[in-house]
């Protein structure tokens, strides 16, 4: 039953809730965000909300919202904050940090995904360790 009683709708921004084939550009922000100033103790700042929404729009249809999280999340594990640069912003990721980061991404979710069907085949659980970079 569509919208039925005891049934709330998770907002768009609430990206702890909101499904991965439901996220948008607007949870990715809120991500974003929140994740950076728990990181950075400062505000999350981009020079041009519609070009990141670009950069963030294209990963997404791309490659998906869970890639698009753990991309974000290993980014803001390997930056190292400086004077001239204390945090940084998708665009940046997107930039500088895509070509190398990335393909890690993508590789160890695949091999996530062939162990979780594995075991699924086998009936044996196996522990799979997400603390690799």
């Amino acid at each position: 039953m569509k919208g039925g009683v005891g049934m709330t709708k998770v907002p768009v921004s609430n990206w702890r809730e909101l499904p991965y084939e439901k996220w948008s550009v607007t949870t990715v922000r809120a991500f974003l965000k929140e994740r950076h100033e728990a990181t950075y103790g400062i505000p999350y700042v981009t020079r041009s909300h519609a070009m990141e929404g670009r950069l963030i729009k294209t990963m997404l249809t791309d490659h998906g919202a869970e890639v698009v999280r753990t991309f974000a999340e290993v980014c803001f594990v390997e930056y190292k904050p400086n004077q001239q640069y204390p945090g940084l912003n998708f665009a940046f990721m997107f930039s500088y940090m895509r070509e190398r980061t990335l393909p890690k991404v993508l590789l160890k979710l695949k091999t996530q995904e062939q162990a979780v069907v594995q075991s699924a085949e086998t009936g044996e659980e196996e522990k799979i360790d997400s603390d690799w970079w």
